[in-house]
């Protein structure tokens, strides 16, 4: 099983499980009551970023506090919260190619890399409580990715210093980020929670509230 349908079946799985198991309580406008949400995970990269492709995986940590109790339908179980937290991600089997070759001769012409990145990512959390079982989510905001490349021996062999896109210690990006997601309730204090989205494609957590 390869890792498209482990994640599709984990997917669906969630969905089926959380819809089936309770009532629903969607129209029931009182979310549960919780200061914060602590979800330790497992990330997961399979899909490429943009054109250098390649994987990655690694741990991170989740912390989301809710803001809006009922959120911005106040007819419906729905609450609005931020999340924020830290990733860090082994990247592996990445192809380089958008370096001028006079400034980085060889280098970005095929050398496959590895690196590990530190992600930030700061989001709004909106959470719709559909069960007793089961929550799913939207979470739209920015990601702060720190990559270090140091661990690339050919990086300073034939990295030009002077180039802008060239340095040995790394790169700096800030993406746009959406996830969504959804969570299988075992009780009030801990979920299961699955996480698809960019920059990071898939995640698996454990979510405790408190």
């Amino acid at each position: 099983m390869n890792s498209r349908t482990l994640i599709l079946a984990l997917s669906t799985f969630l969905l089926a499980t959380g819809t089936a198991s309770a009532k629903t309580i969607i129209k029931d406008p009182n979310p549960p009551k919780y200061s914060v949400e602590i979800e330790p995970k497992l990330n997961l990269a399979y899909f490429g970023v943009y054109r250098y492709g390649g994987n990655g995986w690694g741990p991170g940590v989740r912390f989301s506090i809710p803001l809006m109790s009922p959120g911005f339908i106040k007819t419906i179980n729905n609450s609005v919260g931020i999340s924020f937290g830290a990733d860090f991600v082994r990247y592996e089997g990445y192809y380089y190619n958008w370096c001028d070759p006079k400034r980085c001769p060889g280098y970005y012409n095929g050398y496959d890399a590895s690196f590990w990145s530190l992600h930030l990512p700061v989001a709004m959390q909106w959470n719709f409580w559909l069960t007793e079982k089961f929550s799913v989510f939207g979470e739209p905001g920015v990601t702060l990715r720190k990559s270090f490349y140091r661990d690339d021996p050919y990086f300073n062999q034939y990295c030009d210093p002077r180039a802008t896109n060239c340095s040995s210690r790394g790169s700096t990006d800030l993406y746009f980020t959406f996830f969504v997601g959804g969570r299988f309730h075992f009780s009030d204090n801990l979920a299961l929670t699955l996480r698809l989205g960019h920059p990071i494609d898939f995640s698996a957590g454990l979510s405790i509230f408190l």
